[in-house]
């Protein structure tokens, strides 16, 4: 509908609509104009699969993530819609599929017109504003030069970047996968600080400023040098200004750890020694029954990590958790403090999971558990359930709607999302999604309650495949049954669904 809309219409329409006038059937202002409308405060972590201790895991401690938790709703069983961090926030920010908005790649950005879900929120009054990295930026390019990325301009009444050192970070730093420029850092600290704020790309030698190298920084600094801790500053000025201001407000704020490169305070890393850093369990032949074109991030094929340099890693990823994990703590004490916590919807979620190890497997852009599936706590007041777990599958795109629906707002017809709301008073109550469905650009994944099912296409050497499993049984699937008899009629079943799925994530507005 809004695609076909010209420009100086689409800005009469949002002008009009932050003003508060009803200008369509949909823009919920009618209901927004409701006493003690909530605010929302959703925090974004990147790159960050789902090691917290209150999914479990054995490691890594997440203790203000978990207390988060505890007030609401924590989701097993979310799924990102593509394992690449621009293709899946552009999803989730519009309510739609990547093969709908046609951001498949990190340079997408979305038209100015898409009615985006802070876009909704400000169109019914609200304030709305931005901290770091929402929308696709590069890490740590355009954390280096404080750019916005592919931001969405209209969703904001207010944005703000950061700007950080990242690799270049004082401290211990170690390169464990390409070749170590750490003793250029000095140096290339004054470089750097010539290119903060005025754009262009910030180069590192040997490649390792880019977003798929383990460079491992102890930092010296804490949260004025930190980004994560800089953007947790400018969240909690702006809760503060918010407070004074009075109405309603949706905020986001994003983090860009654990994204490498791995950099925490030296502090965070305590609690983490890299001998003791529990390698994943991969057995004898894992990859032999696997398609080519599902082993691009493999060890062998890219990484080729030996073990005391995977145990570094995850030290590594785990300080970077631990960091971040305060960073949420210190907005969440912000929220209590000023008596906002009642009245604010509060959502912590990842663009994507993360491979540490897994079938040999690191980073994302697999269509494995690890790098689809995504932590998701959602606590919103008023809602009944309390530190409870729901196991029912949504997805990310799925947090449009069900925002929409917590605040009392229409959301538009093209959204391709549904509302768990509901699950957030009786967490494992009846939900109309029965599946999951992931792209990662040369293949797709259907996840069911029992299955996984996944066709890729040929990619460069890749032949293309099928992978079927059994996630009961197998749940770290090590069995790929994909062209196994005994399993023809569930693979003909899923292969039918996935193709009716992807056929209707292809819809457009």
């Amino acid at each position: 509908m809004l695609r076909h809309m010209g420009r100086r219409t689409f800005l009469k329409w949002m002008a009009a609509g932050v003003a508060g006038a009803a200008v369509s059937r949909w823009t919920g202002a009618a209901r927004a104009a409701a006493p003690k409308r909530p605010n929302v405060l959703l925090i974004m972590a990147d790159d960050f699969n789902t090691a917290l201790s209150g999914y479990g895991h054995p490691q890594c401690k997440t203790p203000n993530l978990d207390r988060l938790a505890a007030r609401g709703v924590a989701f097993a069983r979310a799924y990102t819609q593509f394992s690449l961090c621009g293709p899946s926030r552009a999803s989730l920010m519009a309510g739609r599929y990547p093969l709908s908005t046609g951001i498949r790649g990190n340079g997408g950005r979305l038209p100015a017109e898409c009615v985006t879900l802070p876009v909704l929120f400000r169109n019914s009054g609200y304030w709305t504003g931005r901290v770091s990295k929402i929308y696709h930026m590069g890490v740590p390019g355009h954390i280096f030069t404080g750019d916005n990325g592919t931001d969405h301009e209209p969703s904001w009444v207010e944005r703000y970047n950061v700007s950080a050192m990242e690799t270049l970070s004082p401290g211990k730093a170690e390169d464990v996968m390409r070749e170590d420029s750490t003793h250029l850092y000095a140096d290339l600290r004054e470089k750097w600080k010539a290119y903060r704020h005025k754009g262009g790309k910030f180069r590192i030698p040997a490649g390792n400023h880019q977003g798929s190298d383990f460079v491992i920084v102890e930092a010296d600094g804490g949260d004025d040098v930190m980004a994560d801790g800089m953007a947790a500053t400018k969240g909690v000025e702006l809760l503060r200004e918010r407070a004074k201001a009075g109405g309603p407000f949706f905020l986001a704020v994003g983090f860009v750890r654990p994204h490498v490169p791995l950099v925490a305070p030296r502090e965070d890393f305590k609690g983490y020694a890299a001998a003791e850093m529990q390698l994943a369990e991969v057995p004898e032949g894992d990859l032999q029954d696997i398609p080519a074109a599902a082993q691009g991030n493999t060890n062998a094929q890219k990484y080729q990590l030996g073990e005391t340099d995977q145990q570094k890693t995850l030290r590594g990823y785990y300080a970077a958790i631990h960091y971040m994990d305060s960073q949420v703590g210190r907005l969440l004490d912000e929220l209590d403090r000023l008596g906002l916590a009642d009245n604010t919807i509060v959502v912590f979620a990842s663009d994507h999971g993360y491979h540490l190890g897994e079938h040999t497997m690191w980073q994302k852009m697999s269509l494995m558990e690890e790098s689809i599936r995504v932590p998701l706590i959602v606590a919103a007041p008023g809602r009944k359930a309390r530190g409870a777990t729901s196991s029912r599958i949504v997805e990310l795109l799925d947090v449009y709607p069900t925002l929409a629906a917590l605040a009392g707002l229409e959301p538009p017809p093209e959204l391709q999302g549904q509302s768990f709301a509901h699950l957030l008073d009786v967490p494992d109550a009846p939900h109309a999604r029965k599946d999951a469905f992931s792209d990662v650009g040369h293949g797709f994944c259907l996840r069911t309650d029992r299955w996984a099912y996944m066709e890729y296409q040929g990619k460069g050497k890749g032949s293309g495949g099928t992978m079927l499993y059994d996630m009961q049984r197998d749940p770290k699937q090590y069995t790929n049954l994909a062209g196994k008899a005994a399993h023809a009629e569930v693979e003909q079943a899923l292969r039918e669904r996935l193709h009716a799925r992807i056929e209707a994530a292809k819809r457009k507005p």
